[in-house]
């Protein structure tokens, strides 16, 4: 056997960004993940149990700083910060909060949580961490701590009210290095300024949403951003997912609406440019592939819907998961990692699952459910946003470094910015063909192991930019809808039947889902009670005439006609 100690060095000074900030992600009922190597390893060293909402901020380097659910916020350590108890503390089911380092501070951290859009209470604030605080941890440094004075603080709407929503995002301005915090409510969607100046509260840039629902009091829905695009009108794209309820009045009364607009970060507003609204019963959750070329929607099914090739006469689409044994209330939610990898939390998992191939549409995607054993921990309805990085390096060309203890590939062509690090169990066979290509530094530490026969090569050259998606303006389709609901409703219309019909003493309901409630109507809409048993309906107190059955299964709700004699 051949030992290899081998170091290359040659700094190169204009990639000196690292994008360790995304390396950890603490979510669910404990759980954990760590993406500093492109094996994940599963983490079980959290305290938190997250519903919902949770974040995660780690340093340039990886190394884990905090972590939150929209109650509560842990240092690295693990422990609750002195002032790291929330006002939402009452809460935990919103869907979503969001974390952005501060402009004017590298220190500094902003943390926006929202609430569960159920009550006056709950509103949207924000508070800053400062990690020059709390007490000296085991490395020697301070532990991080919400500065007093920046605690709680509501956000305001342009008239000076508080208010609340579910969904909120966070949108890298590359102009002046910027960001804008970007929560939809009512019909508007509120762009905040946060730049080296802070938080422009109270002063949002505003849009027009022309979403088919108001996002209001009772309502639940959400918001994901798209990595930046090559459009000159627009800089990406934003998805507002809405999630039914039985309060709105809809055939059926479960359903999703999703609707994607196109943003410009210069502006903080949504663009006329693009509009694709997507209708379902099964299709919720979003989120974009690495270069905004795919949307995924996940829910029980996970469906994939073609971004650049959709006309306004053909949205392409299709199915790349089916659920084939939801149990109730089950969902899932996907999140993109900071290698482009898109992971699926599905509630009550022991595992990530993991989209396969989700950068070229086609049959070639797929989905594996069991992709990260979260080591006995469970996911459960959320998974922590990326921080968001200023453009200049969330667009630099390649993460800047990596560690490999092990090698998950047997060929793998690895082009990092900056340094690559292999060390203690770091092994090549005889089998293995890996090439290194590095900005910086190819640094092969004690513990690296070559087998005669293995290939390995390793240079010193910058990353190669990735070209973008070239998206004609003039061309694009301003609207276009992807009704999804429709073979949805067709397929849960065939798979639940009653008999007879008419029926005379009782109605049989035949379905493979399970019967959650059933609810009879006359014509005019009046309710009307009858008696249940299960899967059979006592209708012989009926006066003769027609009817409508309201099955809702967990797969929505679907009404039919029937006639009693």
């Amino acid at each position: 056997m051949k030992r290899i100690y081998i170091i290359f060095l040659l700094i190169l000074p204009f990639l000196s960004f690292a994008q360790g900030e995304n390396d950890n992600w603490y979510f669910g009922d404990k759980a954990g993940v760590n993406f500093s190597s492109t094996t994940p390893v599963a983490l079980t060293n959290s305290n938190m149990y997250a519903l919902e909402a949770c974040g995660t901020v780690s340093d340039s380097s990886g190394h884990l700083l905090f972590y939150m659910n929209g109650q509560q916020i842990w240092n690295r350590q693990h422990q609750v910060m002195p002032n790291g108890t929330l006002a939402s503390i009452q809460n935990d089911s919103a869907q979503q909060l969001a974390i952005v380092k501060n402009p004017a501070n590298d220190n500094q951290y902003y943390i926006f949580t929202t609430g569960e859009n159920s009550s006056n209470y709950q509103r949207i604030r924000y508070s800053i961490i400062d990690m020059t605080l709390g007490s000296i941890g085991v490395n020697g440094s301070p532990l991080g701590d919400v500065v007093q004075t920046s605690k709680d603080i509501t956000v305001l709407d342009n008239l000076g009210n508080y208010f609340s929503s579910e969904a909120i995002t966070i949108i890298p301005n590359s102009s002046d290095q910027s960001f804008w915090v970007v929560i939809p409510n009512g019909t508007k969607l509120y762009s905040y300024k946060l730049s080296n100046q802070g938080f422009s509260n109270g002063a949002p840039v505003i849009s027009n949403l022309n979403f088919p629902i108001t996002f209001d009091e009772g309502k639940y829905f959400g918001i994901k951003r798209s990595p930046k695009l090559n459009s000159g009108n627009y800089s990406h794209y934003i998805c507002i997912s809405f999630w039914g309820n039985s309060q709105i009045q809809y055939p059926p009364a479960s359903y999703f609406i999703n609707k994607v607009y196109s943003f410009n970060a210069l502006t903080g507003q949504i663009t006329n440019d693009f509009s694709l609204q997507v209708n379902g019963l099964r299709a919720y959750a979003p989120e974009f592939n690495k270069d905004a070329s795919v949307l995924f929607l996940g829910y029980e099914n996970i469906h994939a819907v073609d971004l650049v090739n959709s006309t306004s006469s053909n949205v392409l689409y299709t199915q790349i998961y089916t659920e084939m044994d939801a149990p109730l209330h089950t969902g899932m939610t996907l999140q993109r990692n900071k290698y482009g990898d898109i992971y699926i939390g599905k509630s009550n998992n022991l595992f990530l699952g993991k989209v396969i191939n989700p950068d070229v549409y086609g049959p070639n995607m797929s989905v594996n459910m069991s992709a990260v054993n979260l080591g006995g921990k469970q996911s459960l309805y959320g998974l922590p946003q990326l921080l968001p990085m200023k453009e200049n390096s969330e667009d630099s060309p390649c993460v800047d470094d990596l560690l490999l203890i092990t090698e998950p590939n047997v060929s793998y062509y690895y082009e990092i910015g900056n340094k690559i690090t292999t060390k203690d169990r770091y092994y090549l066979g005889a089998k293995h063909d890996i090439t290194m290509q590095s900005g910086g530094s190819i640094n092969l530490l004690p513990g690296t192991t070559m087998d005669m026969g293995s290939k390995f090569y390793a240079f010193i050259a910058p990353c190669r930019k990735p070209e973008k998606l070239q998206r004609n303006n003039q061309f694009a389709p301003k609207e276009m809808f992807l009704e999804l609901d429709k073979k949805e409703r067709v397929e849960m219309n065939n798979n639940i039947k009653i008999s007879p019909n008419p029926a005379f003493d009782f109605l049989n309901i035949t379905t493979s889902a399970k019967i959650n409630h059933v609810e009879v109507y006359d014509i005019s809409g009046k309710k009307i009670d009858v008696p249940v048993n299960d899967t059979k309906v006592d209708v012989k107190h009926l006066p003769a005439g027609s009817y409508m059955i309201m099955i809702d299964t967990k797969d929505g709700k679907i009404t039919k006609k029937f006639i009693k004699k």
